[in-house]
């Protein structure tokens, strides 16, 4: 039997980072109240670069009895903001909040706020909806139970989807659970205060994954602490969604607990189809230790470096710098030990003391200093003064703007080989500085000259010159390199702009050095001549890989470039 209709007007909003973005514990309530029989429940969405008064003018237009947000790390401020400006004009209104943000203080974060909902919220938010609708005032029993990070765990019998929010998911990142909770007891994590892991049902959670793409979405991101934490299950998983086209896989995964058929299953499925986000978080057992990090570190490196060498999965690393106990001298050591694995990409963030967080009980022991607000990252302690944290945000910059940005890929692959890791990239700081204070937005072309500047030091001229214009071809759909990677000595022979004629969307470049690959990474050859190819991009973005097809050209009267198949695909 349906319940019974309740005659409240219920509005449920939240500010994402970004429009990609879409919200997961928002729906998720959102059905709750509707089941409930709480018919005209309703969403809103917005983002970060929306200006409050806007949304203001969005939600009040809508004439809500209840607004419930959720608030988190990246939207505080604003979704703070925007509650006082709708109880100024709207002292009536029922103002709910929810979310990691507001789940740990002792009272509501700002006066304007009349209810605070901790944990998994479904079901409280029901009860609250129950007692505003009956106009019956919550005890204080009721209003701490409320707020409790445990406790009223709702059922996962169905997901967040409905039709309603289908309607442009093929340019958006549809995110998805098939778990709740997490095993492991890392005390800057706020899932250390999880007491169960809780699964949803695979057969419904298969079929909402189809149903999302059947819909356009082609971007899924799995928000499982430990997606890898059932092995059998997860291979299960990874075989049903590798047989998808076109679509990429994001997960969270426990690197140590990759077994071999896993492993081995992993070497099969189409290159850029799956993204790995694996926490690595300090290369020193007993830095984990000191926060509750449970794992083996040196199976957890050989799965990234096998996975990393294998060109299939995507893999994601992150480190966190400012651990207890940890000096520069430790984390630089820790750095060059996890980047040697290759991860495609390595984050490089802070420890932050999230505001419930077990990591608040060694503030003292170990002397800490942070922001007391949001990103509540580290600001020193004992072993790490603050100079050494400015110059590791430093590092961090120039790190993400030449490794993480994935642009370099081939000029640093080979750099590396040669020089001190931590060296080169102080060094592409240093030389980043030279244009101004930095860290700060790099242009492209200032990211190359950076890396032909430094580069120098352990590569000669020709062979760096040429890795740049490699990957500058390789990485972005360019059809010109810059003039002051091009090489003024060679001159385009007819054939060669004919060849730009037939492929417009094509590049098209002279190198010093015939261009052989080998398991998608190139080796460089001094030519007796320049040698001509074509890159062509047409089909090149394959998942979270993106790979163009790159042809020796060999025309007539172009030396270096005859008896070569005309389509070499790196």
């Amino acid at each position: 039997m349906p319940p019974p209709p309740r005659d409240l007007n219920i509005g449920l909003a939240t500010i994402n980072a970004k429009y990609v973005h879409l919200a997961l514990a928002p729906r998720y309530l959102r059905n709750a109240a509707r089941a409930a029989g709480f018919a005209d429940t309703w969403l809103r969405e917005f983002t970060l670069k929306t200006p409050v008064e806007d949304m203001a003018g969005e939600l009040e237009a809508l004439v809500p009895d209840v607004l419930g947000f959720s608030v988190y790390i990246w939207n505080r401020r604003e979704t703070f903001a925007l509650i006082e400006r709708l109880k100024r004009r709207r002292p009536e209104l029922v103002i709910v909040v929810g979310g990691p943000e507001v789940s740990f203080e002792a009272g509501p974060p700002t006066p304007w706020i009349d209810y605070v909902i901790g944990g998994e919220g479904e079901l409280k938010w029901v009860q609250c909806l129950e007692h505003i609708a009956a106009g019956r005032a919550p005890d204080a029993a009721t209003l701490a139970r409320w707020r409790h990070h445990e406790g009223d765990l709702p059922p996962l019998d169905r997901p967040p989807y409905l039709d309603e929010d289908l309607a442009g998911i093929e340019h958006r990142l549809a995110y998805i659970e098939t778990s709740r909770g997490c095993p492991y007891t890392c005390s800057f994590c706020l899932s250390a205060l999880d007491k169960q892991v809780r699964f949803f049902p695979d057969p419904v959670l298969k079929a909402e994954v189809a149903r999302l793409i059947g819909a356009g979405a082609r971007r899924i991101k799995f928000l499982d602490r430990t997606f890898n934490l059932r092995r059998g299950r997860a291979l299960e998983w990874f075989r049903y969604l590798s047989a998808f086209e076109g679509v990429e896989f994001h997960f969270e995964i426990v690197g140590d607990l990759l077994d071999e058929a896993v492993l081995t299953f992993l070497d099969t499925v189409p290159p850029g189809r799956f993204q790995f986000e694996i926490g690595v978080q300090s290369a020193d057992p007993a830095a984990n230790a000191r926060v509750g990090r449970r794992q083996s570190a040196e199976t957890l490196l050989a799965r990234v470096a096998r996975l990393s060498a294998a060109e299939r999965v995507h893999i994601h690393a992150d480190l966190i710098w400012g651990l207890p106990g940890e000096t520069l001298a430790d984390i630089q050591r820790g750095f060059e030990t996890v980047l040697a694995t290759r991860p495609h990409e390595l984050q490089l963030g802070f420890l932050k003391f999230l505001p419930g967080a077990p990591i608040r009980a060694l503030i003292g022991p170990h002397g800490y200093r942070f922001q007391d607000g949001p990103p509540y990252e580290v600001i020193a302690h004992a072993d790490l003064p603050e100079r050494d944290v400015r110059a590791l945000k430093r590092f961090e910059a120039a790190f993400a703007r030449f490794y993480n940005s994935g642009r370099f890929r081939f000029t640093l692959a080979r750099l590396l080989a040669l020089a001190p890791a931590w060296e080169l990239f102080e060094a592409l700081a240093d030389e980043a500085g030279r244009g101004g204070p930095f860290p700060r937005p790099l242009a492209l072309d200032e990211r190359l000259r950076a890396l032909l500047a430094c580069g120098s030091r352990w590569l000669p001229r020709e062979e760096l010159v040429d890795l740049l214009k490699l990957d500058y071809c390789f990485h972005h759909r360019a059809r010109h390199v810059p003039a002051f990677l091009a090489d003024g000595r060679v001159k385009e022979p007819p054939e060669i702009r004919r060849v730009r004629k037939r492929h417009p969307g094509a590049a098209v470049a002279p190198f010093r050095h015939e261009i052989a690959w080998e398991g998608g990474w190139p080796r460089l050859t001094p030519g007796a001549a320049p040698v001509w190819y074509a890159f062509h991009y047409p089909g090149a973005a394959s998942g979270y890989f993106f790979r163009p097809r790159v042809e020796p050209l060999a025309p007539a009267g172009v030396a270096g470039a005859s008896g070569r198949p005309p389509a070499a695909v790196a």
